[in-house]
């Protein structure tokens, strides 16, 4: 399990950011980030919500659970083996559908 201290490491490191690039584009002070990345406070929830929208990141990772970085839903794994053929058929085509009308430009949601 991470730290937020180690979340906030990986962000910064990612983003090619120091601690004093995330006070300015966080509008956390100085003291307050060095005091997070070095583990000494735990960031309240207004301040993680701001160091994640500075960073691009979701709140959630930034806190240590694991989800996807961006936020992003994280797909489930599909275990395609257990569809019987015609059921395989059917999710291909319904995937092919749906890049077709992506590709014709209706498939924005």
């Amino acid at each position: 399990m991470f730290d937020i201290k180690d979340r906030l490491i990986e962000a910064l490191t990612i983003k090619g950011w120091t601690g004093s690039d995330l006070s300015k584009h966080s509008g956390i002070s100085k003291g307050q980030i060095s005091r997070y990345l070095h583990g000494q406070i735990i960031p309240k929830q207004s301040k993680i919500a701001a160091m994640a929208n500075a960073l691009g990141v979701s709140p959630a990772w930034l806190l240590g659970y694991d989800v996807d970085m961006k936020g992003e839903q994280l797909a489930p794994e599909i275990e395609l083996d257990k569809l019987t053929e015609g059921n395989k058929n059917r999710i291909l085509a319904y995937y092919q559908a749906l890049l077709d009308s992506q590709e014709e430009g209706h498939g924005n949601t």
